[in-house]
């Protein structure tokens, strides 16, 4: 077994654990979130956490088996789909969210960005091609988490905004 090996176990056992994490993590906000868009996201984003931690342990099991990246299939997940077609806030039907939901938010955004930015960074001190696209899509699947939560608080917080776009102009025009 080589140092390039090593380093890939590594990466991708420290991964696994960041999902498990993240899994335990939604299930306990869902739990304590009282909104029910705010509970049905964080159970998504826990059924996600669990997809990526599968598919992470599969590839850690074939590279115990035989040394090389094996390219399991990483595919669109629901929030991914979701995300850019998601009605406009003014259609969506919300109760009143306190602050413990907002706290949770803000904690899921932390989470997703370190996610990203580990797939990111790992990706980048790696040899190995299939290994970097592995890691760079998990990275997109993260950053499709962090956008989703941030558009729920900037819901929340009525910003102005949905998904990085103003929901209206100052200067009246659409």
């Amino acid at each position: 077994m080589d140092q390039s090996t090593n380093k890939i176990r590594a990466i991708l056992s420290e991964a696994i654990k960041l999902e498990k994490n993240g899994l335990l993590k939604y299930l306990r906000f869902a739990r304590n979130t009282n909104d029910i868009t705010g509970k049905n996201m964080f159970i998504q984003l826990a059924l996600d956490e669990y997809e990526h931690q599968d598919i992470l342990e599969k590839q850690y099991m074939n590279n115990l088996n035989n040394d090389d990246w094996q390219m399991i299939e990483i595919p669109e997940t629901t929030l991914e789909k979701l995300a850019p077609k998601i009605t406009p806030k003014q259609e969506r039907i919300r109760g009143s969210s306190g602050v413990a939901e907002i706290e949770a938010l803000h904690i899921a955004l932390d989470f997703e960005k370190k996610a990203m930015n580990y797939y990111l960074e790992n990706a980048s001190i790696l040899d190995n091609e299939a290994g970097k696209e592995y890691l760079l899509r998990l990275a997109d699947w993260e950053k499709a988490h962090y956008n989703i939560i941030q558009a729920e608080l900037d819901y929340i917080n009525q910003t102005g905004f949905w998904f990085d776009i103003p929901e209206f102009r100052m200067d009246g025009k659409f």
